[in-house]
């Protein structure tokens, strides 16, 4: 028989014991709650935002009334190129952004982006050379009507040609160039569109065919003649809807261009590498006040990371 005496005294010690319990939860909680980078840390994985800065470079030509916003010199090009080697970047490609966000693979610390739009031959007699002499690498997405255009004709103009077949499977094979979609034919404003967007009126399946039959065409002609897949997709002018990103993700697109300036705050989010910003490089600047324009994106674009 258990006499009542020492069923209070039990009753006691286990009181006891959950009272000790609850205090070292509620320690544990309150220790939690005032420790907000070690929940930040465990949220993100441990990573913090990687920083990178795109540059936006058209036509290069050493003089002439075409220098100006979109066109600039051989000695400005490289004078970028410098800077970029002497403040610690490195320069990557779209496969480094896909091995970054889908592959696990890591970044260099300091990473930037080269791009050139359009295609135009100049790439190859200017900037193609310069950027092997400094062993940094860019993104050139061209436009296929062009680069199909100037193949056929062999005319080799630096001031007005594009780039061809040949040039362009000769940068791809050296790692220099990475080849990228710009549309087929609609780098234009003459036709009553404005780039790739949809017209005032048109139905949003008359618009995604017309859009799936240009890109696809430019793939097309890119598997075909460098034998690689087109993975980005460059905005002409910058334009596009709200249907441009969901035939270009149909079509196998892992991220694009636009022309809103700015610097990228990426993780690992694959959404994060469409609407990537870049930052236009126009001519009569100075490298350091180029950059210096870059860098006063940094404290605006970090907050909305």
């Amino acid at each position: 028989m258990i006499f009542p005496k020492v069923i209070r005294l039990r009753r006691r010690a286990l009181v006891a014991v959950l009272v000790v319990m609850g205090g070292i939860f509620l320690a544990g909680v309150a220790a939690l709650l005032h420790t907000p980078a070690a929940v930040s840390s465990s949220a993100s994985g441990g990573e913090a935002p990687v920083e990178l800065p795109i540059l936006m470079y058209h036509h290069v030509l050493k003089y002439g009334q075409q220098l100006g916003a979109y066109t600039i010199t051989p000695t400005e090009f490289e004078k970028d190129l410098q800077y970029i080697q002497s403040h610690g970047y490195t320069t990557i490609d779209t496969d480094d952004l896909i091995g970054y966000v889908y592959h696990g693979k890591s970044l260099p610390e300091k990473p930037i982006m080269i791009t050139f739009d359009d295609g135009y031959y100049s790439n190859y007699f200017y900037a193609y050379p310069l950027l092997k002499k400094y062993n940094m690498k860019a993104v050139i997405s061209i436009i296929g009507k062009y680069t199909d255009l100037y193949s056929e004709r062999g005319d080799l103009h630096v001031n007005y040609s594009h780039l061809n077949w040949d040039q362009l499977l000769s940068m791809e094979n050296t790692g220099t160039a990475d080849i990228q979609n710009h549309t087929y034919d609609l780098h234009t404003t003459d036709q009553g569109r404005k780039g790739c967007k949809k017209n005032w009126g048109e139905g949003a399946e008359e618009y995604k065919a017309m859009l799936r039959a240009d890109v696809g065409k430019l793939s097309d002609r890119i598997r075909e003649m460098l034998g690689k897949e087109a993975t980005f997709f460059a905005y002409p002018f910058g334009f596009y809807c709200e249907e441009t990103d969901e035939v270009l993700k149909e079509m196998g697109f892992l991220g694009t261009f636009s022309s809103e300036e700015g610097i990228n705050y990426l993780t690992r989010e694959p959404d994060q590498l469409f609407h990537l910003k870049r930052n236009n490089r126009p001519h009569d600047l100075t490298s350091e006040d180029f950059f210096e324009k870059v860098e006063k994106h940094r404290k605006k674009d970090s907050k909305s990371a």
